[in-house]
């Protein structure tokens, strides 16, 4: 769990934090391609994090970051939701692949 936290600081401190504070360009100035793919990925990370849900395998830092992703993607601030449903993908995909280590069986 300490990784995962630090996982997400580091993401955050690469630049998604700043992109969520405004700093990014907004939605005016995206692309429709960028638009795209923050919206595939954030679907993309539901599916995992439903998924995670399901096995009762979600870390908190999952959640999380989905729920920074949609609120980047409601204020129109791609990058930034990409960037964190992405992470919000991985982080619930590493919940269910810890379900199969030895300490979890």
């Amino acid at each position: 769990m300490l990784v995962a936290s630090l996982t997400l600081l580091a993401v955050l401190a690469s630049g998604a934090s700043a992109t969520l504070a405004g700093t990014d360009a907004t939605s005016s100035n995206a692309t429709d391609t960028e638009a795209a793919e923050a919206q595939a990925a954030f679907a993309d990370a539901q599916t995992a994090v439903k998924a995670a849900a399901e096995q009762r395998a979600l870390w908190t830092t999952a959640q999380s970051a989905l729920a920074q992703a949609q609120e980047a993607l409601e204020h129109g601030k791609y990058k930034a939701a990409k960037q964190l449903a992405e992470f919000a993908a991985e982080q619930a995909r590493l919940g269910i692949a810890q379900m199969g280590y030895k300490q979890f069986q």
